[in-house]
């Protein structure tokens, strides 16, 4: 019981900020938003190792952490770009089957695919190409929607690499690797604001607003990462990918998203896909 919680909590914090933090961008700059709350993050996990006191890495654990930071940089980059004309509701499905490039790579290097596993890379790419027909609409709003399920699939295979270097980089303990790829992400994300020239600076009584959806994020791994400890992996695993769920619900009952009956079947098809993916 106290891993499925665990878990349950695991998808909350990941559902809930991916549900804000797109909405903070559209009021502060998204940079901003995006590198104050991975700041937070990556403070917290460099505190943690330090009190730890736990040995160093090797430089295999250290590169996997510095990738898999580069992957979820370019995976956040993408997703609040989508999001900032998109529809949550569509965003976060397609974000999520990122699980597939794990798989894949496994297979690739000598893993044998079940039936389940196949199943969901089925369903998890038809469900994609369903959630972005968009049925009616001027063609303007056409083009749209395929700009937002574009970029929403290349942050999905940015955040496949995130879920691909994040387990070998945290063999020698889980805030190492967390450490090492909040790293790598503000590095990249602070480079390229800079070379963008976009602001940096927000008021001071923003700053806790701008760091929430980071907190949420570094909260639902810690969770994730205690789940792991309690209960048995396969079932913890599929409780947390369940997040997508809650920002799809928050998007409908807050935001009033509306899907057509296509998107909404694209929808249940993408998230049954990534669940299977984690079986």
């Amino acid at each position: 019981m106290t891993a499925i919680l665990l878990a349950l909590g695991t998808a909350l914090c990941y559902g809930v900020s991916n549900f804000i933090g797109p909405l903070i961008s559209r009021e502060l700059p998204t940079m901003t938003v995006i590198i104050a709350g991975q700041t937070v993050a990556f403070a917290v996990s460099a505190i943690v190792v330090v009190a730890h006191g736990s040995d160093a890495p090797g430089l295999t654990q250290v590169g996997a952490g510095l990738l898999a930071g580069a992957g979820n940089a370019g995976g956040l980059a993408l997703f609040y770009s989508a999001a900032a004309t998109g529809p949550l509701s569509i965003i976060t499905p397609i974000g999520a089957t990122g699980a597939i490039v794990p798989v894949l790579v496994g297979i690739a290097t000598g893993d044998r695919l079940g039936a389940l596993g196949a199943l969901g890379i089925v369903l998890a790419i038809g469900g994609v190409a369903l959630a972005g027909r968009r049925v009616g609409g001027t063609a303007e709003e056409a083009a749209d929607m395929r700009r937002t399920v574009l970029l929403s699939a290349l942050s999905a295979v940015c955040f496949g690499v995130f879920l691909w270097g994040i387990s070998p980089a945290s063999e020698d303990g889980v805030f190492w690797g967390v450490m090492f790829s909040r790293l790598s992400l503000l590095t990249l994300l602070v480079g390229g604001a800079l070379l963008t020239r976009q602001a940096l600076v927000v008021p001071a009584s923003d700053v806790p607003k701008v760091a929430l959806p980071g907190v949420l994020l570094f909260s639902g791994t810690l969770l994730y990462a205690a789940a792991t400890q309690e209960g048995l992996l396969s079932v913890v695993s599929v409780i947390a990918t369940l997040f997508p769920v809650v920002t799809v619900t928050l998007a409908l009952l807050l935001l009033h998203e509306r899907l057509s009956r296509v998107q909404w079947a694209g929808v249940a098809a993408a998230l049954t896909g990534v669940v299977l993916l984690s079986v």
